[in-house]
């Protein structure tokens, strides 16, 4: 028995979120989360300008500030550097930076308006993500690295997999999602049915479930 991260509660297809970030009519990829170079965000940037060709309308958002410890020992190096290698890709109109910690409800509303959200972290061994959770919980079509969690939470058709440190493998299974929405509608409720699981109330009810089994173990024991 495990209990899954939690995730706040929020709808399939919302109506109005593209339009409460003034994105309507885009077409949103997004990631998420304090910023550092574990994130790999590097090579999702690196996989956008064939997808930008073929599909003008898409813009990618990179939201969320710099870890403060990385931060603190780096200074806002890696984020300058994404920002660089933006500008030699010319993909300034396409590529935007959200530099703020978000509130939850800003948080769920950027998630809302993304239609394919990534996750390119380069550590194998990550065995939770709470990025990744949210992005599960808001039924997106998602693309992960195959960490130990997005193997385990990915699985039976809830998202795609690519490589590791790979623009072509992320390129392509962009151009999978974008040019089938059937299929991107499929990994959406999918998604979205597995995270029902991890709303926070079902998750206080695991916790309580829990909580009685210690209380009556040690009850036996007395």
């Amino acid at each position: 028995f495990y209990i899954p991260h939690g995730v706040p509660q929020s709808q399939l297809y919302p109506n109005d979120a593209k339009e409460k970030i003034n994105l309507k009519n885009r077409v949103i990829l997004s990631t998420f989360g304090l910023l550092s170079s574990g994130k790999g965000i590097e090579y999702v940037i690196e996989a956008l300008p064939p997808i930008i060709k073929k599909y003008p309308g898409v813009i990618y958002l990179i939201i969320g500030e710099t870890h403060p410890q990385v931060r603190k020992k780096e200074g806002e190096s890696y984020r300058n550097k994404l920002k660089h290698l933006v500008e030699s890709l010319g993909l300034s109109k396409n590529v935007k930076f959200c530099n703020k910690y978000l509130t939850l409800k800003e948080l769920v509303t950027y998630l809302s308006a993304t239609d394919i959200y990534v996750s390119a972290s380069l550590d194998k061994n990550q065995i939770v993500s709470g990025t990744l959770s949210y992005a599960l919980g808001c039924g997106k079509a998602i693309i992960s690295t195959p960490t130990i969690y997005a193997i385990e939470v990915l699985s039976k058709e809830r998202g795609i997999l690519v490589d590791f440190r790979n623009p072509l493998s992320i390129r392509n299974a962009l151009n999978e999602i974008l040019s089938d929405n059937e299929l991107k509608e499929k990994l959406e409720k999918n998604a979205y049915e597995f995270g029902r699981k991890m709303v926070w109330t079902n998750i206080a009810t695991n916790y309580l479930k829990v909580f009685n089994k210690v209380i009556k173990l040690r009850e036996d024991v007395i």
